[in-house]
């Protein structure tokens, strides 16, 4: 990761091997286990009737128990303690801390006096991050089994090409996937139940897709949930409407500038697109407000400009992880939906996901709900 486009294109090959179609099938036993550690504390904190839980947290718990497996060798046993690990709750607030240090980059002469002008609790939690994330690298790298994770990739890598990637790089670049493959997918899934509480419409009729292609809960799985229509629209319209990055990878336009959307824009000026904006604009879609997971079915939108939805970007910055991300979303959805039946427990405090703030990604509110048992 990182600004430097030779950098990330060495760094984008060394980490290919672990998120191919084959690498994520290695890696299914591993997520499955956790999805279903997920789901068997839920019907423990159920008993025989219901539950009240912060989905926001327990996504966050999973994904980031499941990433940091693959990324260090270990989860951070979020999931089983029920309780987020410290590094967890750094990492949530990434985004915006990322938003205020790129701020500070901006004052030249001044940047390291506004440096030190930070809080020192934050200095002091972005030290600890830093140090733990190397720490748990450096773990791993003392692993002698093969493993299908992030890391194992690298390290062939490392052996079959002159050029290598660095311990301290692998550092850096894993403290971004662990992040990147775990906060963006819960925001995914938190927004989906958002909408579908709020559209009960649509979570009949994926609740019922989802218990019509199962008899027993144990079939669910990454593969076999991967043939679900209905599951696949609905992500993709949850994202839509709440976008896991609401900014997209800036870029620098080259040379001495270049049109863009039929305007003249100088070299070195800073571009993206902004997703949030681009997918609820009715010059895009149709009626954009509303949750419609129709419309990502085929022939059923043909007033939705779908090419340009692309919440995984597009080009050589495209999200490495998109596959392992589409495993994550429809497995964890699939089985909450078999297994529970959901609902509000309280009312959220936004009427629309695009209410909460955000500082690259999204600060979310508590989402509460009710998992009954069926």
């Amino acid at each position: 990761m990182g600004y430097n486009e030779d950098a990330h294109a060495r760094f984008r090959r060394a980490f290919m091997g672990s998120f191919s179609e084959k690498a994520v099938k290695d890696q299914s036993p591993l997520l499955e286990k956790y999805v279903e550690l997920m789901i068997q504390r839920f019907k423990e904190m159920a008993g025989s009737e219901s539950a009240t839980v912060d989905a926001v947290s327990w996504l966050n718990f999973v994904t980031f128990d499941i990433s940091a497996d693959l990324s260090f060798g270990e989860s951070f046993e979020s999931t089983s303690k029920s309780q987020p690990h410290p590094w967890v709750e750094i990492a949530c607030r990434f985004g915006k801390g990322v938003a205020l240090v790129a701020s500070i980059n901006h004052y030249g002469p001044l940047e390291s006096l506004l440096r030190m002008a930070l809080p020192k609790k934050v200095r002091e939690k972005m030290i600890y991050h830093r140090d733990l994330t190397a720490q748990m690298v450096r773990q791993r790298l003392q692993l002698q089994d093969e493993r299908p994770d992030f890391v194992n990739a690298v390290l062939k890598y490392n052996q079959e090409k002159t050029e290598k990637v660095t311990t301290e790089e692998l550092e850096l670049n894993m403290s971004v996937i662990v992040f990147a493959g775990s906060e963006t997918t819960s925001t995914a899934m938190a927004s989906a139940l958002f909408h579908l509480l709020k559209t009960p419409a649509a979570m009949r009729r994926l609740t019922e897709e989802v218990r019509a292609a199962f008899n027993r809960e144990e079939d669910i799985d990454v593969n076999s949930s991967s043939k679900l229509e209905y599951l696949s629209a609905t992500i993709n319209e949850a994202m839509r409407l709440g976008p896991p990055s609401v900014i997209g990878v800036p870029r620098v336009v080259p040379g001495k500038g270049e049109e863009i959307c039929g305007k003249w824009v100088p070299g070195g000026t800073f571009v993206s697109v902004n997703q949030y904006p681009a997918f609820r604009s009715a010059t895009n879609f149709s009626n954009p407000q509303a949750f419609i997971p129709e419309r990502f079915l085929d022939k059923q939108s043909p007033n939705d400009d779908l090419g340009v939805f692309q919440p995984f970007a597009v080009g050589r910055h495209m999200c490495i992880g998109q596959k392992f991300a589409w495993a994550e979303m429809r497995l964890i959805l699939a089985r909450l939906l078999y297994a529970f039946d959901i609902s509000w427990d309280v009312a959220p405090t936004v009427e629309d996901w695009g209410e909460q703030q955000t500082f690259i990604f999204w600060q979310k509110e508590p989402l509460q709900i009710k998992l009954r048992r069926r």
